[in-house]
């Protein structure tokens, strides 16, 4: 099946359920590979700035579309109304997977996991193909080159 055509798989798994497996996914990786021991306050610390730093920019994401009143449904990606690229969306096309990206590292911070990256690289690779791709096909045929002119000036992750 080629990346073009829709998939089965295309925008059917909610990216917080797939956020929550790859979260899982993390853990098992830990209890097989084992962990690498951090500082207490480092740890902490760390997991702190990296999950404060994911919830604000997933957040500033949702608030973007909620001032342009479209809909923040992943699933759907159909319903969205409004071609949004201000506010975060200068530097990012999809702030709110990148904050769930963040989450997910701050995870493997704190478990102090090296064997998480396998979870963050699966999700950024799921996320991209099943998600993100989908979506950049609706938006392309619905907004057409105001899309393309986003495409090029704003990256699809950081």
């Amino acid at each position: 099946m080629s990346e073009s055509q829709p998939h089965p798989l295309d925008t059917k798994i909610p990216p917080l359920v797939v956020l929550l497996l790859h979260m899982l996914l993390s853990w098992g990786l830990v209890q097989v590979a084992g962990h690498v021991t951090v500082s207490e306050p480092l740890k902490i610390g760390g997991t702190l700035v990296l999950s404060a730093i994911g919830i604000i920019v997933a957040l500033a994401g949702v608030w973007a579309f909620r001032r342009h009143n479209t809909s923040v449904d992943p699933v759907h990606v159909d319903k969205a109304s409004t071609l949004v690229t201000g506010g975060i969306y200068h530097f990012t096309r999809n702030p709110m997977y990148v904050g769930f990206l963040c989450l997910l590292i701050a995870q493997n911070w704190y478990l102090g996991s090296p064997a998480g990256a396998l979870a963050v690289l699966s999700f950024i690779a799921y996320m991209t193909r099943f998600q993100i791709k989908p979506e950049e096909r609706f938006l392309l045929k619905t907004y057409g080159q105001a899309y393309r002119d986003f495409l090029s000036t704003t990256r699809r992750w950081i």
